[in-house]
């Protein structure tokens, strides 16, 4: 899947400082938090599992499809 389909599926909504919500375009149901770090982007799922540090948030969001 191409990285602007990944823009398609999902929502990053502001959630603070350094802090985004990421969510299922079509249902709204939250897939995961990205915060900003000294290293970059960190996402962790709706659990609050990490999974992992991304240099963007367009990788973030490639590196989310690929576990659900």
């Amino acid at each position: 899947m191409e990285r602007t389909d990944l823009v398609q599926l999902f929502s990053v909504v502001d959630a603070g400082p350094a802090r985004w919500e990421v969510r299922h375009d079509v249902t709204d149901e939250l897939a995961g938090i990205l915060e900003r770090t000294p290293r970059g982007f960190l996402l962790v799922n709706e659990d609050g599992q990490r999974i992992g540090s991304f240099d963007s948030i367009a990788s973030a969001l490639e590196g989310l499809y690929s576990v659900l």
